[in-house]
């Protein structure tokens, strides 16, 4: 099936329509979504200095996650130490929006460092992986068929760089030898160490997740209670991607 952006009609990827779906409520493509981001931004900065007045097409949603956003900050020195934070690169810009579409979540930028466990964890890491440009670097045991996977697919197709080590398959796993095929036919690197236990994503150099969670179904979907820490501290997201480069 093929999907389209709802407004310039551009064909899209599944994890876009997916990812757009759940934080737009519409499908829409990339750069359509990066414009209701700038919009979300300046809706925003607006709300705090009071002069705020919705422009012409930003909908009831985006008005809603701007009231979202005022009630999760906590007083005026936490709010400038994020917004210098969110002004430094994109992605940690991505991370604070993406925080403010999640009402459980309360989490700071100023340390640099943010726990996550469960259904978002697994969220946070599949939108991770839709919003890489360049690389992504996996270390993980088990890497099987799951929508994880089909993300770093969709990636791929994009053209990001993806280098993974992981453990080999057996003779008897026929769904993970066809997975490891597919990754392969989108010219996704697959290093094979046995042992191999630590469980790693690191995307375009910016962003690292250290977690418990495996590349498969049970782990991602939900069966068992996974947790992790995401940090974009630049010494840790280097020391994370060399170790994954190492191994490889």
């Amino acid at each position: 099936m093929r999907y389209y952006c709802n407004e310039c009609k551009q064909t899209i990827s599944t994890a876009v329509f997916e990812y757009s779906n759940k934080n737009f409520g519409k499908p829409l493509c990339r750069d359509c979504q990066n414009k209701r981001r700038d919009n979300f931004s300046g809706g925003y900065k607006a709300a705090r200095t009071g002069s705020y007045k919705p422009e012409q097409g930003l909908e009831e949603r985006e008005v809603d996650l701007i009231a979202g956003a005022q009630k999760v900050f906590r007083g005026i020195s936490k709010v400038v130490k994020e917004r210098s934070i969110i002004g430094e690169r994109d992605f940690n810009k991505w991370i604070v929006e993406w925080r403010h579409t999640k009402r459980n979540l309360d989490f700071s930028l100023e340390h640099r460092h943010f726990f996550l466990g469960g259904p978002d964890l697994d969220e946070f890491t599949k939108s991770l992986i839709s919003m890489a440009e360049k690389s992504i670097l996996i270390a993980n045991p088990f890497v099987e068929p799951c929508y994880l996977t089909d993300y770093l697919i969709d990636s791929a197709m994009k053209g990001t760089e993806i280098k993974i080590v992981t453990r080999y398959p057996e003779d008897k796993e026929k769904k993970k030898i066809e997975c490891h095929s597919k990754l392969r036919q989108q010219n996704i690197v697959l290093r094979y160490d046995g042992r191999i236990h630590s469980k790693l994503v690191v995307v375009d150099n910016k962003v690292a997740v250290v977690s418990s969670m495996n590349f498969y179904s049970g782990s991602s979907g939900g069966a068992s209670n996974e947790a992790g820490i995401v940090s974009i501290e630049d010494k840790v997201v280097e020391s994370a991607a060399n170790y994954i480069r190492k191994l490889l």
